[in-house]
């Protein structure tokens, strides 16, 4: 018997290092809003192979319900999982899908740079961490991932500002369409930063987040 459209799927996720887990059920519609945002982070990677070596290799499943989840640790290889639900692949517009996709994304690329240990015990990797150190007091780029609360920035916090740093950093539509919500526009006097500018990646989470690529395309080029 042939492979079905949803194997040949996986099969193409394969070398990004993805490993669908029941690939029949996602929806056709669903597996082009996946493959897309895998190929925007990969381009950015430096191709397929690059994506590989900042995921390492993650178990990809699929909910009803629910928003989306990156187990760092999950006890059978390949020890990652990542699981989304329908309705995060179901928004308006549609590539917001896309963008909740690669914030999870995010999480699993940071989860590779800890020790097994900080995974199995829920801590982020050396890309947060040393991110918490580069930035200061410079507010991420979304209120959801602005990583400070009263001028104090988090661990917990700041594994959702990397998140939305790898989203903002390849989807600026996403921080253009986030000019027109409320909570973006105010979130900054709230917390005491009255003139921040947001939406939007600033300087040191610009500089941050094109360094992390960079290694990883640096990696792919030198073999």
């Amino acid at each position: 018997m042939p492979p079905s459209d949803a194997d040949l799927w996986a099969q193409e996720l394969r070398p990004y290092g993805l490993l669908v887990a029941a690939p029949w059920q996602w929806e056709e519609d669903e597996r082009n809003l996946v493959l897309r945002a895998v190929q925007r982070m990969a381009q950015a990677l430096g191709g397929a192979e690059g994506m590989s070596r900042a995921l390492g290799n993650v178990r990809l499943e699929k909910r009803k319900e629910g928003g989306g989840r990156l187990y760092a640790f999950w006890p059978r290889p390949p020890w990652m999982r990542m699981v989304i639900g329908e309705p995060i692949l179901h928004q308006k517009p549609e590539w917001l899908g896309e963008v909740a996709f690669v914030h999870e994304l995010g999480h699993a690329w940071d989860a590779r740079t800890a020790n097994i240990a900080a995974r199995i015990l829920g801590q982020p990797g050396r890309i947060v961490r040393e991110l918490v150190r580069f930035v200061g007091e410079e507010p991420g780029p979304t209120w959801y991932g602005s990583g400070l609360f009263g001028l104090r920035r988090t661990l917990r916090a700041a594994s959702e500002e990397w998140a939305e740093m790898v989203a903002a950093y390849l989807y600026p539509e996403y921080i253009a369409h986030l000019f027109s919500r409320p909570e973006e526009q105010a979130w900054p006097q709230r917390i005491g930063l009255a003139g921040h500018m947001r939406p939007g990646l600033g300087i040191r989470h610009r500089i941050y987040v094109e360094g992390r690529f960079g290694e990883i395309r640096l990696l792919v080029t030198n073999g």
